[in-house]
């Protein structure tokens, strides 16, 4: 954190962006992977956890952990593939199932009430400037 921020008693704008990415996953009803591989359960019925990694773009370790997370929770089970003892297949519960039915919908109307059209419109737009340079950055890196 530089000095000014400091001295102005103000977070780095890392933190603030964090706390305001906790305070809308909360309003949302939680975490957004969470609710993703509940979705994705709820249309699919089925899924391995390659297929789940390959569809969220995120890394095998992340994933686990989730996935452990929400099994113990008891919204998914994982087993054994059947037919590939060596594949793991993801399933919900009663309650995963339940979950996917609650409806989670909160329009920016709601999570931004701070602030004007205008400030909305800016912030779209920062925003998406972030997300297409680290886009480009993680496609360059991947040497694509």
């Amino acid at each position: 954190m530089d000095e000014e921020t400091l001295a102005a008693g103000g977070q780095s704008l890392h933190a603030l962006f964090l706390q305001c990415s906790n305070i809308i996953s909360r309003r949302l009803g939680g975490n957004a992977s969470r609710r993703r591989i509940i979705a994705l359960l709820a249309e699919r019925g089925e899924l391995t956890q390659r297929e789940l990694q390959e569809l969220l773009g995120i890394q095998a370790g992340s994933l686990s952990e989730l996935v452990g997370r929400m099994e113990k929770f008891g919204t998914v089970v994982r087993a054994q593939d059947e037919k590939d003892r060596r594949r793991i297949v993801l399933t919900l519960t009663d309650l995963g199932r339940e979950r996917a039915r609650e409806p989670r919908v909160i329009g920016d109307e709601q999570l931004f009430a701070a602030l004007t059209e205008e400030e909305r419109e800016q912030m779209r737009g920062m925003l998406q400037k972030i997300v297409d340079a680290h886009l480009a950055w993680k496609k360059e890196a991947d040497g694509k």
